[in-house]
């Protein structure tokens, strides 16, 4: 089997304190700690107030780290990417749930550059067996 070149998780936190959603420090420690705790390498951050919440850029030694608040419904959008493996990948993910203390969303991996090292482009893999997307159990 060939390896993936790259790692992608993007997922969704759901039912964050909105407070926490605001706070440029908190967000910035956030993608610090998530990453560093993944065992990954991360050399800036840069947090922008938006319309509706923050935007962070985590830049890592194995790539990007992107998390996007959305106050108004208590949501956070997260885009990990990672040369690394898919555990750490997927580690940045669920560092950021515990550290806003909110429920696992939407998810799936991605990975990508199959064909750079010369295979057929066929999978898309998932966190799940089967070509599923990951969906957290309904309340």
């Amino acid at each position: 089997m060939v390896r993936a070149f790259e790692f992608h998780v993007i997922g969704e936190i759901h039912d964050v304190d909105r407070a926490l959603m605001d706070d440029m420090e908190f967000l910035q420690e956030a993608i610090v700690s998530s990453v560093v705790r993944a065992g990954l390498t991360i050399f800036d951050v840069y947090v922008h107030r938006q319309i509706d919440g923050l935007l962070g850029i985590g830049v890592i030694g194995e790539s990007h780290v992107a998390v996007r608040t959305w106050i108004s419904k208590g949501l956070i959008t997260v885009e990990v990417s990672s040369c690394k493996d898919p555990e750490s990948t997927w580690g940045v993910y669920f560092n950021l749930v515990k550290f806003f203390k909110g429920k696992i969303g939407y998810s799936l991996e991605i990975r990508t550059g199959m064909g750079l090292l010369g295979a057929v482009l066929e999978e898309v893999s998932t966190r799940s067996a089967g070509a599923v997307p990951y969906l957290a159990e309904s309340d």
